[in-house]
């Protein structure tokens, strides 16, 4: 059975890369075994330097899951409290009455993303924590929301729970990852990434893309001297090390991990993200996150119960309505069942008016999409709403709550169907009739 699901993964993996769709490595494993550590296509083209499966790759977001534990751990050591002010560790902090679960719960009201500050910097710059609040004291940008009423998905807020850490233990970010969790689980290939691209030690992964099946570079910004909430490199050997560490032969107390995997609630209405930066998976005892940044995108997922991980990094910009099919493949090769077809969804480009209403989907109910200072917006019944995001002409995405959202069959001037993919299922929806008054 072991063997049958690294032959179906493999051969997933081979006839993607030959369609210019997957370019990576991958980890798989079943308890204390694993199954296939391979990579597929090259790690820089220019060169035909073929990939492995130890060679790091930029892992966007899922940095906040190491940066969430981090804090965690020091609260857990007694080092600090989730209750305590931002401000009394970060004085510069412009923004009173955030606390430190703030930063974790992205409810901190919405912190500009980096390219706001990319703005507000000399060229020459690097931007790090330091410029970053410097901006944010000089500008005094306005956030989304109060602190503590809504989700918003809000990156620096990890970069500056990482400067929490370095400042209450003195040393640097990079020192207590390696000391609390690389060294330990022997991710010797994860590292926070040097501010310059001129400063990197020997060759790297470059990130890539393919426009009409023509390559084309997508390789990551220069000056960035931020981490906590990206810029951690992993090899898909040290993401699965770090999934796996989760159920089996933990480094973190089992009590511990239960806090990192335990709900959140937002005003009283619950995130879809763990306390520890995780998306729920199939079952109770499963989680995943997955990040992505220019041609890169990376994905890690544990099954607790069924003592599974897969980890996997690539660079060459999964098209994103491959992304949520190939996750939800290799979690039901894993899980025993047949994978279904990887197919391109017949839907429409979607402009904002004509998606908004509300529609049923199955396996989720009621939803609402609105418009909010001509930005788009998701409402669950009763629930927070959350940003959508255009990721493509036909395609959005809800950072938060992690569906990619499709339109087809428009009707007048609004779509009357939709395709609900998370990373691990699918679901569709069906606008929901209004009555004329």
């Amino acid at each position: 059975m072991a063997q049958n699901k690294s032959v179906t993964i493999d051969t997933l993996l081979s006839r993607l890369n030959q369609k210019n769709l997957f370019n990576g490595a991958i980890v798989v494993g079943q308890r204390d075994s694993i199954l296939l550590s391979k990579g597929y296509g090259y790690a820089n083209f220019s060169n035909a330097t073929p990939f492995t499966s130890d060679m790091p790759a930029d892992g966007g977001s899922i940095a906040e899951t190491l940066t969430a534990t981090a804090i965690l751990l020091l609260a857990g050591q007694q080092k600090l409290s989730l209750l305590d002010s931002v401000q009394q560790y970060i004085p510069e902090y412009p923004y009173a009455n955030t606390q430190i679960w703030n930063l974790l719960t992205h409810s901190t009201g919405g912190l500009p993303d980096y390219s706001y500050y990319f703005e507000k910097i000399p060229a020459s710059y690097v931007l790090n924590v330091k410029t970053i609040l410097s901006v944010l004291n000089e500008q005094k940008p306005a956030l989304q929301y109060k602190p503590y009423t809504n989700f918003s998905y809000d990156s620096p807020g990890f970069d500056i729970a990482a400067t929490i850490v370095e400042r209450v233990t003195g040393e640097s970010y990079q020192t207590f990852l390696s000391t609390n969790f690389f060294v330990p689980l022997k991710m010797n290939q994860s590292f926070i990434r040097p501010p310059l691209l001129n400063q990197w030690p020997g060759e790297r992964i470059k990130g890539y893309s393919y426009e009409n099946d023509a390559l084309e570079l997508a390789d990551i910004s220069d000056r960035e001297g931020f981490y906590g909430g990206s810029n951690i490199w992993f090899s898909a050997q040290d993401l699965y090390r770090w999934g796996k560490s989760f159920y089996h032969q933990p480094i973190l107390d089992e009590s511990l991990i239960n806090i990192i995997t335990s709900w959140v609630s937002i005003q009283g209405k619950l995130s879809q993200l763990r306390l520890g930066g995780w998306y729920q998976g199939r079952n109770e005892h499963a989680y995943y996150y997955w990040g992505s940044v220019a041609g890169f995108y990376s994905f890690v997922y544990w099954d607790a119960a069924q003592q599974f991980t897969i980890a996997f990094v690539s660079n060459t910009n999964i098209p994103q309505w491959v992304r949520p099919q190939l996750t939800s493949d290799l979690i039901d090769i894993m899980e025993g069942r047949k994978e279904q077809p990887i197919v391109e969804p017949q839907s429409e480009k979607a402009q904002m008016q004509s998606i908004t209403g509300k529609y049923t989907v199955d396996k989720v109910g009621p939803v609402e999409i609105f418009l909010k200072d001509n930005s788009p917006y998701l409402r669950l019944q009763n629930e927070m709403e959350y940003r959508i995001l255009p990721v493509d002409d036909k395609t959005f995405y809800a950072p938060g709550l992690d569906p990619w959202i499709s339109f087809h069959k428009m009707q007048g001037f609004h779509f009357q169907s939709l395709l609900w993919h998370t990373s691990h299922s699918q679901s569709v929806g069906k606008r929901v009739s209004e009555e004329v008054k």
